[in-house]
């Protein structure tokens, strides 16, 4: 994620990923206060297309929880996407305003804010994590 004021500075980086196939996919972030306040973000994605035939209309929606209340929920359109195919990605969109209870409520609390991403082929659902 990146801050809109200085387009090149990266404000979150994953501590790490963890990804095995048999079990989920998962990527676990440190939220500061800053990042939480931004009015606008830029975030990149880069993924590959391991599948034998297109996919149209690939499209992630990606909402967020903190103390299992959705607080944010973006939806996101990739379009058509080439099989076997290196996919770079990236959006810049307003975040919708929090109240600052909520921001220091998060911060004291870092371990209850979760997300889901789903992510649909013409409209199917291929992918939930």
């Amino acid at each position: 994620i990146r801050n809109d004021v200085d387009p090149d500075t990266d404000l979150l980086e994953p501590d790490y990923y963890y990804n095995d196939e048999d079990v989920c996919r998962a990527i676990k972030y440190t939220l500061n206060d800053e990042m939480l306040r931004l009015p606008t973000i830029s975030t990149r994605l880069t993924f590959t297309v391991g599948y034998e035939k297109p996919l149209p209309n690939f499209r992630m929606i990606e909402r967020h929880y903190f103390k299992g209340r959705l607080i944010k929920s973006f939806d996101f359109h990739f379009g058509f996407c080439i099989p076997g195919s290196r996919n770079s990605w990236e959006a810049i969109y307003d975040v919708p305003p929090m109240e600052e209870e909520l921001i220091n409520d998060i911060i004291a609390n870092p371990y209850e804010t979760n997300s889901d991403s789903f992510f649909f082929i013409e409209d199917e659902l291929v992918i939930h994590n």
